[in-house]
């Protein structure tokens, strides 16, 4: 896919008018700002995923995205290691190093979870994975109406 077909798709024409634009980009950031930082926010989202681990299209729909819990294991483990330097160079507090070092222990955990039932699903389901992968590239999104072959196709596998 070129570069201008994908901003087309991501920025349609009167984008900065379009409330639901708007709307569906602070919601998609916000959610994944809060699995970076807050995953056990998200203990209801992992119980799901692990109770439909062969369901591709339930998975896919987690309201904790998916790049979230990756963000997550990628910041907790970053912040578990400066945790340590600081808690033995400067010598924090045992209770606050132990509750930081808990949060992100636990957030790690989660995001871990999530991570390998996804890419456990992905590896044994890879068919029902490119259709939910070429709909969520192809789809018209914002409501605008399809207007390319693989709009239109993406559209119908949809439904």
């Amino acid at each position: 896919m070129r570069l201008g077909s994908r901003l087309h798709g991501e920025f349609p024409p009167g984008w900065w008018r379009s409330a639901r634009w708007w709307i569906t980009g602070v919601r998609e950031l916000a959610l994944n700002i809060t699995a970076a930082v807050a995953t056990v926010v998200f203990v209801g989202e992992m119980m799901r995923a692990v109770r439909h681990r062969d369901e591709p299209r339930t998975l896919a729909r987690m309201s904790g995205t998916f790049e979230g819990h990756v963000a997550s294991l990628l910041v907790n483990s970053a912040g578990l290691v400066v945790l340590a330097i600081m808690a033995i160079e400067d010598g924090l507090h045992v209770v606050l190093t132990a509750l930081l070092a808990g949060w992100c222990l636990l957030n790690i955990a989660i995001s871990a979870i999530v991570f390998v039932v996804v890419a456990r699903s992905r590896i044994r389901q890879p068919a029902a994975w490119a259709e939910l992968d070429f709909v969520e590239q192809h789809a018209p999104k914002y409501g605008r109406p399809p207007q390319t072959i693989e709009e239109y196709r993406a559209q119908q596998l949809q439904e």
